[in-house]
């Protein structure tokens, strides 16, 4: 396997090659990707596997590994998905030939014989983010029986021992509306 990866390839000669990439990119470096997450720390291990296969012809195996700093979508945290992603993509030449593959495989549509071979990696890893990340249940800082039962979290009242002034105002506001 190569460490190496090249910027653009042309993946029918990868493929016919038996050509394989394995290694390390920065997430800072996928720029597609960058704007959903809130930190781009870290890497994304990848294997880029080409080759023939004799039922569809020119194949590509992806792998990605990598955790991502993504937004809970329930609590609006911080959270860490980590990814594990793998597919088989078919070298196809237009839409005809695409809608032949079956539902397991992905085509991978090139066109003059030009790919960006870090494209596969960052689409992968933007495949693998749900439309709503939210952390598990047990970790999320919002408890799903509150919200189902419609209870608002009531926020901490702290005395500090200053007079109110207007306290008796908040409490003629609660008596009017009680009147209606």
């Amino acid at each position: 396997m190569l460490s190496l990866l090249p910027d653009y390839a042309d993946p029918l000669r990868l493929c016919s090659l038996g050509k394989a990439y394995e290694g390390a990119i920065p997430l800072a470096d996928l720029h597609r990707l960058a704007p959903l997450l809130t930190s781009t720390e870290g890497e994304a291990a990848f294997v880029l596997a080409f080759g023939k296969d004799a039922e569809f012809g020119p194949t590509v195996r992806v792998r990605v590994r990598a955790s991502l700093a993504l937004v809970c979508q329930r609590c609006l945290g911080a959270m860490l998905q980590e990814v594990d992603s793998e597919s088989r993509l078919v070298v196809v030449s237009g839409p005809d030939e695409a809608e032949q593959l079956p539902d397991d495989v992905d085509p991978l549509l090139v066109e003059n014989a030009r790919l960006e071979l870090r494209s596969l990696i960052e689409d992968e890893l933007i495949l693998a983010i749900p439309p709503a990340p939210r952390h598990r249940p047990e970790d999320c800082s919002v408890k799903l029986g509150d919200v189902n039962a419609g209870h608002e979290p009531e926020p901490p009242v702290e005395d500090d021992g200053r007079r109110r002034p207007f306290a008796a105002l908040a409490d003629w506001k609660s008596d009017t509306e009680n009147q209606d």
